[in-house]
């Protein structure tokens, strides 16, 4: 008698655990942050941090400063460019704050301070 195991299925599953596991670490969340923050100041040329202000305000949250829409759509474009090589949880954390940017910049609230709590 012979019996075939299909692998596949259980390394897929083992490949989503892991990624879990990595997505709910404080450390992943605020390598994530940066990443987005570093590549944001890029694209709005800021290195001195004068547009864009990015302050990790606890276990998973963010505050941001903005000094102007284009830095918004700065951060925006930052996030979406990293959106898909995030884990799960990430992934879903920063695109919620992306929408968030959106909805407020349409709305024509001063771009100056949004914090993701």
């Amino acid at each position: 008698m012979n019996i075939k195991i299909d692998v596949k299925g259980l390394d897929a599953i083992q490949k989503t655990i892991k990624d879990l596991e990595q997505s709910v670490d404080p450390n992943t969340f605020n390598e994530w942050a940066d990443r987005i923050a570093r590549t944001a100041k890029q694209l709005c040329n800021d290195p001195d941090c004068k547009r864009i202000k990015i302050v990790k305000a606890g276990q998973g949250k963010v505050n941001f400063w903005f000094a102007d829409k284009e830095a918004v759509d700065c951060v925006n474009k930052s996030i979406e460019r990293h959106l898909n090589s995030m884990p799960i949880v990430q992934k879903e954390y920063f695109n919620r704050l992306r929408m968030e940017f959106e909805k407020r910049k349409s709305l024509n609230h001063q771009p100056d301070s949004i914090n993701s709590e």
